[in-house]
């Protein structure tokens, strides 16, 4: 009997590695252009183009803009993510909500649409996810969380290790728990110059004539300032 159960837990398994292997091909096949390894996890969820899913990466219910990549197993999930976003490893955006003015946190007794084996709610009493929406070329450091229904600003960089209780403005560099405004990347000129810019919507062919104004603001913008003129 004890035999049995070890080769059925290693039959489990091996269908377990066997089903990844074929989730991982097929979203090869739909997203040619994107790069995806070894146990990273796509689920009701729409790519862009020349995305990375490293290693253990899940991404649930959710949007995730051309070149924004996902570093070794950070957990996306319910979230609207921009363009060139860079997210570490160890992230974690939409961890959930639990009700707190209940008797109980246990969702149990809130949610009927729910993976728990044991279930006492009738219905869906309790919102427990909230859209998270993160703008283009934000950076995200290692372990941060950002909570149900925050918004980041475009350009924001939240610190390793920052827990994002609230909005975030657009060029803000957060720390912290929970995470404080540390400093601007920018002066508000420029960064009303580079968000008009819309440089993440660009094509291919403009970005690749003119990465190198990327270095610093002051050439970006006299480069943006020349092509509206």
């Amino acid at each position: 009997m004890f035999i049995l159960k070890i080769f059925v837990i290693m039959f489990e398994h091996l269908k377990y590695y066997i089903s990844r292997i074929k989730q991982l091909a097929k979203n090869q096949i739909q997203y040619p252009d994107c790069k995806f390894y070894n146990g990273s996890i796509l689920i009701n969820s729409q790519l862009g183009h020349y995305n990375i899913l490293f290693q253990n990466a899940q991404v649930i219910n959710s949007i995730i803009g051309s070149h924004s990549y996902i570093q070794k197993r950070s957990t996306v999930v319910n979230a609207n993510i921009g363009k060139f976003c860079s997210m570490a490893s160890d992230v974690s955006i939409g961890p959930g909500i639990h009700k707190l003015n209940g008797i109980s946190t246990h969702p149990s007794f809130f949610l009927k649409n729910t993976p728990l084996i044991k279930k006492y709610s009738q219905e869906d009493a309790f919102i427990s996810s909230k859209e998270t929406v993160i703008g283009h070329d934000v950076w995200i450091g290692e372990k941060a969380i950002i909570l149900d229904g925050v918004s980041i600003g475009t350009g924001a960089v939240i610190a390793a290790g920052a827990i994002v209780t609230k909005d975030v403005a657009p060029y803000a560099i957060v720390g912290g728990v929970p995470a404080k405004v540390l400093r601007m990347r920018f002066n508000s000129i420029e960064i009303d110059g580079i968000l008009k810019s819309k440089w993440w919507d660009k094509d291919e062919e403009w970005l690749q004539q003119n990465y190198k104004s990327f270095n610093n603001v002051l050439d970006f913008t006299k480069m943006i300032n020349e092509k509206l003129s």
